[in-house]
C-alpha cells in the first residue's frame, strides 16, 4: 500500500507473526500479562499506532485480537488457579473493562401495596394470592 505523503509507516506483515513470539514471553512465570501496551513495547512503536495499524491493515485486527484473548484466558485462569500472588480485585477490574465481563445480581422487588386504597375484589384477590403462594387451600 504507497503511503500518501508524510513519514512512510513501520508497518510490516511479519507483525502479525511476531505477536506469538511476543506472548511466549508473556505469562504468570514471566510476570508479564499480555497486552497491547506490551505489544507496543516489543515492536518499539507507539500503542497507538497499533490500532492505526489495525484500522488500516485488515490482517492486523487479529493480531490485536489475539493479544486480547490471551489476556482474557491468562485474568481467567489466574483468577481460578492463581494462588497468592493474584491480585482478585485487579483481576476483576480487568476482565470486567477489557472483557465485557460482568456480576450478575438477581434482584428481586417487592411492590408494597397500600391495603387501604384497595376495593373489596382487589383485597379478596390479593388474599386469595397470598394463600396460594403460602400453600394454604
Amino acid at each position: 500500500m504507497k503511503n500518501k505523503g508524510g513519514r512512510p509507516s513501520k508497518y510490516k506483515k511479519e507483525y502479525c507473526a511476531k505477536v506469538y513470539d511476543y506472548l511466549a514471553t508473556t505469562d504468570k512465570a514471566n510476570m508479564e500479562l499480555p497486552m497491547i501496551e506490551g505489544f507496543a513495547r516489543y515492536l518499539n512503536v507507539a500503542r497507538r499506532t497499533l490500532y492505526e495499524w489495525r484500522d488500516k491493515y485488515p490482517e492486523f485486527l487479529h493480531t490485536l485480537d489475539e493479544i486480547m484473548t490471551y489476556q482474557k484466558m491468562q485474568l481467567v485462569n489466574d483468577g481460578i488457579y492463581g494462588g497468592k500472588e493474584v491480585n482478585a480485585t485487579i483481576v476483576k477490574l480487568l476482565l470486567q473493562n477489557n472483557h465485557d465481563m460482568r456480576e450478575r445480581q438477581d434482584v428481586k422487588t417487592e411492590v408494597k401495596i397500600d391495603y387501604n386504597t384497595l376495593t373489596d375484589d382487589q383485597l379478596d384477590k390479593v388474599i386469595e394470592q397470598k394463600e396460594k403462594e403460602a400453600g394454604v387451600h
